[in-house]
């Protein structure tokens, strides 16, 4: 079939973009790590039987509980466009190789988008199918997958209407591309999906993120990597061991200043009480130090505390400022109170399903945009307490410490309304295999 004129002047015109934005792409500091790789030079890659891509660290989780679902003697190659997807990925690789040992995985960075580097990636990893996750449409990839014959799935496919909008500019160009399957996480998506690409290559999965937010009691594999000390929380090693805490979890920048009355009122009214701020971003730590030092509060770096303070519950508490990576997880599962960032600005919020996964109903503002996809019926289950703005917010952490938790009670609703939802995993690597021939 003679390829068409306009679809290979629109694959010209994109290649060239990408060749002529090679110096550039390489002083990225963010691309600068891993630019070999990204340039799919000989050896880059060894033979697999599925390529999964997962744009970074988000995605790269999900790619992980897709490798859970695939037969325990495979090869697979896995690819992200950002260290911190690398990095979760080798976490996965390694996962594999002491739990899967038949399961040979591979982590590279995903090469640039040019055609030609696409079709010399390809040559290499010679796979009976490419999985692409959520909203990844690479025009390089699909059309050396296209020139090849190899089939490509979409899993956990989500599109907004503005992408639908852009896609549609060129509605030709992309039908030409089409993938063979898409999965997406919601009739909405896949209505989307299906516009541009034909209804009848769309089916709607649950989204592969439930998979993920196991309660504690039943967590394994990828969901129990949350945090380097694990889910048994911190009582007892830096924290005092029967002492309420307050936590602050991924707190951004721009709530910070409705957030510091917060901490002012609950040091006030219940001065017992420990307060975990953990930052989103490290390097409003000092920000954080600057404020409470003004404020007059009490306040101490996580980092410089390497044992409970002496005294019992009923001493003075303090402010505990997040200077440490990766124990989110374990001060969820410490804590009396939660308040879960992003939301009390307009930033989209953050993972609220964590705490419930350690029996603590999290505290929210308005702004949740980014777990749309969780949907409704958590405040209606006694799983959210919404808020409006931290006068709200300081009230609901305050009546949090006054009534204690029912972690168990918690844990076992939040499983009820999770069950429905989950699977996301398995479908995908049904799809996946399906489309590959090897099911």
């Amino acid at each position: 079939m003679k390829p068409d004129p306009l679809h290979a002047a629109l694959l010209a015109v994109y290649g060239g973009v990408w060749r002529l934005a090679r110096p550039l792409l390489r002083r990225n500091a963010r691309l600068a790590e891993g630019y070999d790789q990204r340039l799919a030079p000989d050896g880059w890659a060894e033979a697999a039987r599925l390529w999964v891509q997962a744009a970074s660290g988000g995605e790269a989780y999900l790619a992980w509980e897709l490798l859970r679902h695939l037969d325990s003697e495979f090869s697979v190659l896995l690819t992200s466009c950002t260290r911190q997807g690398v990095e979760v990925l080798e976490k996965a690789r390694d996962w594999a190789a002491a739990h899967r040992p038949g399961l040979r995985v591979q982590v590279r960075y995903f090469p640039f988008d040019e055609p030609g580097l696409m079709r010399r990636a390809l040559d290499q990893a010679r796979p009976c199918a490419v999985a692409l996750l959520e909203t990844e449409l690479w025009p390089g990839l699909l059309s050396a997958c296209a020139a090849r014959g190899v089939p490509v799935a979409v899993v956990n496919g989500r599109m907004t209407p503005r992408t639908l909008a852009g896609y549609l500019l060129t509605p030709d160009f992309w039908r030409g591309l089409a993938p063979a399957r898409i999965a997406a996480i919601s009739p909405d998506d896949a209505q989307r999906f299906g516009l541009l690409f034909g209804h009848d290559r769309t089916s709607v999965m649950p989204n592969i993120k439930f998979d993920r937010a196991l309660p504690e009691t039943s967590a394994s594999g990828p969901t129990g990597t949350t945090g380097a000390t694990g889910s048994t929380g911190l009582a007892g090693t830096v924290l005092r061991a029967a002492a309420p805490l307050v936590v602050l979890g991924s707190v951004r920048e721009e709530e910070e200043a409705a957030l510091l009355p917060v901490v002012e009122r609950i040091c006030r009214e219940r001065p017992d009480a420990d307060i975990a701020v953990a930052p989103r971003h490290m390097h409003r730590v000092p920000a954080w130090v600057n404020a409470l030092e003004q404020a007059g509060l009490p306040w101490e770096l996580r980092s410089r505390r390497t044992a409970p303070p002496s005294g019992d519950a009923s001493a003075p508490g303090t402010v505990l400022v997040w200077d440490v990576f990766g124990e989110l997880a374990a001060l969820y599962a410490s804590a009396s109170a939660v308040f879960v960032g992003g939301s009390l600005a307009r930033l989209g919020g953050q993972n609220f399903l964590e705490p419930l996964t350690h029996g603590v109903v999290p505290c929210v503002g308005p702004s949740r945009e980014n777990f749309a996809w969780v949907g409704d019926g958590l405040p209606e289950a006694g799983l959210l307490a919404e808020v409006a703005d931290g006068d709200a917010l300081a009230e609901a952490l305050l009546q949090q410490l006054r009534s204690p938790l029912q972690r168990e009670v918690i844990r076992h609703r939040f499983e009820e309304w999770m069950a429905p939802r989950r699977g996301g995993g398995r479908m995908a690597a049904e799809v996946v295999l399906a489309v590959a021939g090897l099911r």
